[in-house]
């Protein structure tokens, strides 16, 4: 379980984003809805510990996220790609030469997506949709406790996102947390909402 409470975020001395109490759960997928520069990215970014200018508590498992060795991965729009290489070979060289199991899963995640002739393609020739589906393949191989992904309403339309909610059912059931964040509702799915500044739960949805 992941929880935050009290939280105070700040862009030099100026409160950008506060959290009474927030709690997800292991195997849950949680979605914060915001407009720009609400703070959504900063959040993230505190979050898997590249950013430190906030107050409050963030526990993991009943413990500090900072002092707990915990697998967390955020996708965005500054992780490299190697341009020459395929979608395969740029999730290999990533972790290693893939396991049968895992290949098997890339294989279904594949499938599920509809990409599996876009294995081979040069990721110079991928579209942003098919990198960040090369992202999010290498990512869950990986199996993070907590993956985020953010802004994916930016690479990934209503329709499109129905598969990679398909994938995303895959990695809950391990007990996986997963957070994205977007600027609009890409699915009827319980969420979070940034309003006046604060995170809180977007009633509708739930």
């Amino acid at each position: 379980m992941l929880k935050i409470e009290n939280f105070k975020l700040f862009s030099d001395k100026k409160i950008v984003l506060t959290i009474s109490d927030m709690i997800i759960e292991q195997g849950t997928f949680s979605y914060i809805r915001g407009a720009n520069s609400t703070g959504k990215s900063l959040f993230l970014s505190t979050l898997v510990g590249n950013y430190k200018n906030y107050k409050g508590t963030i526990s993991f498992k009943k413990l500090p996220l900072t002092n707990t060795k915990n697998n967390i991965l955020l996708i965005n729009n500054e992780l490299p790609v190697i341009k020459k290489l395929d979608m395969m070979e740029n999730i290999e060289i990533s972790i290693g030469k893939l396991a049968t199991l895992q290949k098997s899963r890339l294989l279904d995640m594949a499938s599920a997506l509809g990409i599996i002739d876009n294995l081979r393609t040069k990721m110079e020739f991928a579209s942003r949709s098919e990198k960040m589906f090369m992202y999010l393949m290498r990512a869950t191989l990986i199996s993070p406790n907590i993956l985020m992904i953010d802004d994916i309403d930016d690479y990934f339309d209503p329709e499109i996102f129905k598969k990679v909610y398909h994938i995303f059912t895959m990695c809950i059931k391990s007990g996986m947390i997963i957070i994205s964040t977007g600027k609009s509702q890409v699915m009827n799915r319980p969420s979070f909402i940034i309003k006046s500044g604060e995170i809180r739960k977007d009633e509708t949805s739930w």
